[in-house]
């Protein structure tokens, strides 16, 4: 039975019993940058992440959500969201015991913290698999190599499982959601679709435990998987639980340019 949960996940993740779900899928939180940085403006056009200086000067290089410009979050530590003061080390055992062995866990991670998110996930158990990388349309601006691609750590609990279709490349090519994102880091249907599709069945139960506003969910209504989202921040769980509710879902299987608001 699908369900979305509003609340902290390092608490809800407890009321579910070991080895509940089939798979998990997320876009966990993380720090984006080290004492802040700096993108610039393309003329008129900005996406995602953008630069604003204070009035006063007094913060140079200030980081803001695009959708949140005008209350000024400040997040020069790289800090997004309120999610972001979670460890990997708070909620990656919790993870590992929900999760059935010999299946899958798919983790959206940057270069910067790749390394230590494997570590920490090879510490509760979690066997490394594969890393997979998704190839965007866009690019994060950065002294040294522009960023146009993320990284999906793919780890395994127990034994080795095969993907249901192995001749899918590691490499997946999708379109960045640019312009109206309903959440600043939201991630293509498509995307999330190519992973539940490949580690589950009709019918299994796949966990989203920072769920934003709705991706994983959206596609696992899509193939008939059990979803179960949790989101601590009201905004997004509200949007999330609209995405999943409306008449419209089924449209973002064609083309991520369909939006709902």
């Amino acid at each position: 039975m699908s369900e979305l949960r509003l609340g902290d996940t390092r608490e809800i993740i407890k009321e579910y019993t070991d080895e509940y779900f089939d798979l998990v899928c997320s876009d966990i939180p993380y720090k984006i940058a080290t004492g802040g940085s700096r993108i610039e403006f393309k003329g008129n056009e900005m996406s995602g992440i953008m630069r604003k200086v204070c009035p006063n000067d007094r913060l140079k290089n200030k980081w803001i959500k695009q959708e949140d410009s005008d209350t000024d979050i400040l997040v020069r530590t790289g800090k997004l969201f309120a999610n972001n003061e979670i460890t990997f080390e708070e909620f990656l055992p919790e993870l590992y015991r929900v999760l059935k062995s010999d299946s899958h866990c798919y983790l959206m991670i940057n270069s910067r913290n790749l390394k230590e998110l494997q570590q920490k996930a090879e510490d509760v158990g979690f066997k490394f698999q594969n890393l997979l990388v998704w190839v965007k349309n866009s690019a994060t601006p950065n002294h040294c190599y522009m960023q146009s691609c993320e990284y999906i750590l793919m780890l395994r609990k127990g034994h080795e499982r095969y993907i249901n279709d192995m001749g899918t490349k590691n490499v997946f090519t999708y379109p960045n959601i640019l312009g109206n994102k309903l959440h600043p880091t939201e991630k293509p249907v498509e995307l999330m679709r190519d992973l539940i599709v490949n580690s589950t069945n009709e019918g299994d139960k796949v966990l989203d435990p920072f769920m934003g506003s709705g991706s994983t969910c959206v596609a696992c209504k899509q193939t008939n998987r059990e979803y179960y989202g949790i989101e601590i921040d009201e905004k997004y769980y509200d949007i999330a639980k609209r995405r999943i509710n409306s008449e419209f879902v089924s449209r973002d299987k064609n083309s991520n340019q369909v939006r709902l608001f």
